[in-house]
């Protein structure tokens, strides 16, 4: 096992040894050289999917296409069968 950095020490050098994490090292911190907790990397982030809107980042796509700007005509159609049976 790697080397325990002291609890004490590590409230003195906090930022260093973050900055080491970061850099993605594993740092064990612990007492009378056992160790109690690890200081690692975050691991990375995976990129959020757009949803509805993930087809559309499609080069050449133009956001003024009338697809996009039309009325839903089935949705409107549902809405007036759902008005009238009130």
């Amino acid at each position: 096992m790697a080397e325990v950095i002291p609890i004490h020490q590590a409230k003195t050098q906090l930022s260093k040894l973050v900055k080491r994490a970061r850099s993605g090292e594993v740092i064990y911190l612990g007492a009378y050289g056992h160790a109690e907790a690890i200081l690692a990397p975050v691991p990375p982030r995976e990129p959020i999917p757009l949803g509805v809107w993930q087809d559309r980042r499609v080069p050449g796509f133009h956001y003024g296409s009338p697809s996009l700007i039309e009325p839903d005509t089935e949705l409107a159609a549902d809405l007036d069968h759902a008005l009238e049976q009130e």
